[in-house]
């Protein structure tokens, strides 16, 4: 029989593991080093798709690395004429698998996405009258992403532009979860502490980006010992951009907004960061970033960037 100090032990490894799997709270030893040594040039995957995705005026938004029932998949978050949606993908089989409808007209534009164990954050914006918005939390684990029925909805509404979610992030912290939605063309940041068990969320603090920030494409969240970190990805020219900006310390949310590097990456296949895009920490601690194409096809191609 295990002693209670070789029970704990056991427990704590298999804690420490699995949270290591699930890559819980986005963390890394140090985000600046990490981004640093991410890989220029991608490894191409190319997914079997058969299934009929929805993309007249609207093409992939945002994606997201997962991990379901011990299996690896992305989540590839999408826009259309009447529709948000999901396209799952399974990247064993490296087929697609499911289309999962979030919301109908006039929320059809799913836009940039970012998974916080067991939530993925999807904001769905009116992408034509542009006034209004609402920010998801689904809890994918247990099928509410699935269902399409959230934990935590956010509504949005204001003057044109304004009150829209282009682009969303979520990290894991101390007490529940620091959110990040952003606007037409992320010229405006809001950041929200939101615990999806009560479903309180409370708004922190709203940025307006300098004008020589990019319009991303998708905004994720992340964090080392010391810091918050963001990623803003887009297309500058022909090249597929990330700048990676110092949102806080740990602790006290204390706004800082700082860029403090940027790189350009060699997309291929068609692939490129005005599609989708999206960030993940792998089990080993280290930085990927993940692309697609713009449109779904029979082939749709993937540039997985990686750090060694």
């Amino acid at each position: 029989m295990d002693t209670p100090s070789q029970f704990l032990k056991t427990f704590l490894i298999a804690y420490l593991l699995l949270n290591s799997i699930l890559g819980w709270g986005q963390q890394v030893a140090n985000v600046p080093q990490a981004f640093d040594a991410i890989s220029l040039e991608p490894e191409v995957i190319l997914i079997n798709n058969r299934i009929k995705v929805p993309h007249r005026n609207g093409h992939f938004q945002g994606v997201q690395h997962i991990i379901k029932n011990g299996a690896e998949k992305l989540l590839v978050s999408g826009s259309s004429r009447s529709k948000a949606y999901v396209l799952q993908i399974d990247l064993n089989s490296r087929t697609s698998e499911s289309l999962i409808p979030l919301m109908k007209d006039p929320f059809r534009h799913a836009g940039g996405i970012q998974v916080s164990e067991p939530y993925l954050i999807v904001g769905i914006e009116d992408n034509i009258i542009k006034t209004t918005s609402r920010v998801c939390l689904y809890n994918y684990q247990n099928n509410e992403l699935t269902n399409a029925l959230p934990s935590v909805t956010i509504g949005r509404e204001g003057e044109p532009k304004r009150q829209t979610a282009g682009a969303s992030g979520l990290l894991a912290i101390e007490d529940g979860f620091l959110s990040i939605v952003a606007n037409w063309d992320s010229r405006n940041w809001d950041f929200y502490h939101i615990k999806p068990k009560s479903g309180k969320q409370q708004l922190l603090y709203s940025f307006t980006a300098p004008t020589e920030w990019g319009g991303y494409q998708a905004i994720n969240l992340l964090k080392d010992h010391t810091s918050i970190y963001a990623l803003g990805f887009y297309k500058k020219g022909s090249l597929a951009t990330a700048d990676l900006i110092l949102v806080s310390k740990r602790g006290p949310f204390e706004p800082i907004m700082e860029k403090v590097d940027t790189k350009s990456f060699n997309c291929k296949n068609g692939a490129d960061f005005n599609s989708a895009v999206g960030l993940q920490v792998n089990s080993k601690g280290k930085l990927v970033i993940w692309s697609t194409q713009a449109d779904p096809a029979k082939k749709i191609t993937i540039n997985k960037f990686s750090q060694p």
